[in-house]
């Protein structure tokens, strides 16, 4: 319809005091000088005796010849959390072999105070038809606030071999 997409989602739980969900979604694609631009957005509620379950998410991705970026924001609140996270990537076709892309994510939760970021590198290199080698190094780090988990950072890198018949 235009570029737009919507959806509706309930679950009825039946039994009382079960917990009802209702999530709605919308797309949007159009194209803006010469860029291809997709709006997209969720938002979902589960009922809860004690607390509902609220999320919400919203994100953009614009395509430009052989670049692509897309930012997005997401919350999450329920019993004891309440999160916030917002991410970034952009990807750069070098050739028709070869993709590279940096992104990166950062999340905390208000209640906890818990703290956890990525940020990362991705080399996508087609070495035959259907056969990709994918490198990937990401830095994250994770402060444990007032969960009683363990704080935790470093740097992570792995190498992907994917076959696709």
């Amino acid at each position: 319809m235009g570029g737009l997409t919507a959806g509706v989602s309930h679950t009825n739980a039946n039994a009382a005091g079960d917990s009802d969900t209702t999530d709605f979604g919308a797309k949007y694609t159009m194209s803006a000088g010469g860029a291809s631009v997709t709006v997209a957005g969720a938002t979902g509620t589960t009922e809860n005796s004690t607390q509902d379950i609220d999320s919400q998410v919203i994100g953009i991705k614009v395509v430009a010849g052989n670049v692509s970026a897309i930012v997005s924001q997401a919350e999450y609140e329920a019993s004891s959390q309440d999160e916030e996270s917002t991410g970034a990537s952009l990807s750069f076709k070098v050739s028709d072999a070869m993709k590279v892309g940096v992104f990166t994510v950062e999340t905390d939760d208000d209640s906890t105070s818990e703290e956890y970021t990525n940020t990362g590198a991705e080399l996508n290199y087609q070495i035959a038809p259907g056969l990709n080698a994918i490198i990937n190094v990401e830095d994250y780090e994770y402060k444990a606030g007032t969960t009683g988990n363990t704080a935790d950072s470093g740097t992570h890198s792995k190498l992907t071999i994917k076959a696709t018949f």
